[in-house]
C-alpha cells in the first residue's frame, strides 16, 4: 500500500487491525503517528486508550498484553510499536526476550478493539525469518522509505504551492540544495520560511541563505571548491569559521580526504564511460553527491586532483602526530597547494 493512499484511509476513518510502517523516512513516520492517533479517538481518550513501548527498553510481551486489553471509556486502543529489532537481522538488546510465537498467534487473531501500530525504521527487514515474512502478509505494509531526489523536490514544491507561497526556481534550486533533498529537514525549514515570508508569501533565495542553515558538509564542499580553485583566501576563512564553530581540525581535515577520494573516484569511473547513475551504484552513494562531485572536476585536471588529496594526506599525519599546530595545518597546506 502506498503512503499516500493509506494516509488518505486513515483520515477517513478505515483502518486496520495492523499496520506495519517500513522505512526511514523521518516526516513520514511522524505524520503518520501524528493522524493515527487524531483520527483513532478523541484526544481526551488517549491518555488511557494508548500505549507506546520502545522495543530497545521493554519485551514485545508488554505491548502484545496492551493490545488485548479491552479500551478504557472508549470504542478502541491504539498501540504504538517501535524499534521491532526482531523483525531485522540485528539482536536485541541483553537482557530483552521478545515473544514472537505470541505475536504470531496475535496476528493470526487479532483484537477487534485495538490498532497495532509497528514502526520498523529499518530499510529491510530480515525475510528469512518466519516473523518477518507473516507480519508483511498479516499487516497492513506502509512503505515510509526516503523519497528520491526528483520526488522530495516535487512533494516539498507541492506543499509550498498548497500553502499559498511563491519561490523562483533559483531560490527554490537553492533551498534544495541547502537540505540536500532531504524531506524531512526540507519540512522543517519550510516553517521558519512560511513565517518570514507571510505578509508577501514570497520566499526569497535570501530568507533561504539566512534561516536554512549550511551543515557541516556543506561548509566541506565550499572549502573543497576553493581548493580545487586555489582560492586559499576563501578556503582559509571557511576553515576558521569551521574552527570558530568548534570543529575538530582532524575532523574537518578527515571530511575533505573523504572528498577529494571521492572526486578522483567519480573522475576515474567516469573516464571508463560510466554514467552518473552507475557511479552512483559502483560506490554505494546517493546520486545528488555523484552529480555535484562532476560538477565540481568537470574540466579539472587529475594530476591537481592527486596533489591535493596526497597533501591532506600529510596534514593529517602532522596533526596525529603532534608535528606542528593541527589547527594551522590545513592552512600551511593550502598556501603551498595554491602556489605550486
Amino acid at each position: 500500500m502506498t503512503y499516500a493512499a493509506e494516509i488518505a484511509k486513515i483520515k477517513k476513518g478505515q483502518f486496520s487491525p495492523v499496520y506495519l510502517f517500513l522505512g526511514t523516512e523521518t516526516y513520514f513516520i511522524q505524520e503518520a503517528r501524528k493522524l493515527l492517533l487524531e483520527h483513532a479517538m478523541p484526544e481526551e481518550d488517549q491518555d488511557l486508550n494508548v500505549g507506546t513501548y520502545n522495543l530497545d527498553e521493554v519485551p514485545l510481551s508488554h505491548a502484545l498484553e496492551d493490545a488485548e486489553s479491552i479500551p478504557f471509556f472508549g470504542d478502541r486502543r491504539v498501540v504504538i510499536v517501535d524499534q521491532p529489532v526482531f523483525l531485522t537481522g540485528e539482536k536485541a538488546k541483553a537482557g530483552i526476550e521478545h515473544d514472537t510465537e505470541w505475536l504470531e498467534r496475535y496476528l493470526n487473531n487479532p483484537s477487534d478493539s485495538t490498532i497495532l501500530v509497528f514502526f520498523a525504521a529499518y530499510e529491510k527487514l530480515d525475510n528469512r525469518k518466519k516473523i518477518s515474512k507473516l507480519i508483511q502478509k498479516k499487516a497492513t505494509v506502509v512503505s515510509v522509505a526516503p523519497l528520491k531526489e526528483a520526488e522530495a523536490r516535487n512533494y516539498l514544491n507541492q506543499v509550498i504551492q498548497n500553502e499559498g507561497y511563491h519561490m523562483d526556481r533559483q531560490s527554490l534550486q537553492f533551498f534544495f540544495e541547502r537540505i540536500e533533498d532531504n524531506l524531512s529537514k526540507g519540512m522543517d525549514e519550510l516553517q521558519k520560511l512560511f513565517l518570514a515570508a507571510m505578509t508577501d508569501k514570497k520566499i526569497t533565495k535570501q530568507m533561504v541563505e539566512d534561516l536554512v542553515p549550511r551543515n557541516l558538509e556543506q561548509n566541506i564542499f565550499d572549502i573543497v571548491t576553493y581548493v580545487l580553485k586555489k582560492d586559499s583566501q576563501k578556503a582559509i576563512q571557511t576553515y576558521r569559521d569551521l574552527l570558530l564553530q568548534k570543529e575538530e581540525p582532524i575532523k574537518i581535515n578527515a571530511i575533505l580526504l573523504g572528498q577529494f577520494r571521492l572526486l578522483i573516484q567519480v573522475r576515474l569511473l567516469a573516464k571508463k564511460g560510466y554514467q552518473q547513475p552507475d557511479i552512483a551504484k559502483v560506490l554505494k552513494i546517493h546520486p545528488y553527491r555523484v552529480k555535484l562531485a562532476s560538477g565540481q572536476i568537470r574540466n579539472m585536471d587529475e594530476n591537481r586532483l592527486q596533489k591535493a588529496y596526497l597533501g591532506l594526506v600529510e596534514a593529517e599525519k602532522k596533526m596525529k602526530t603532534g608535528d606542528g599546530l593541527k589547527d594551522i595545518q590545513f592552512e600551511l597546506f593550502m598556501l603551498k597547494y595554491a602556489n605550486q
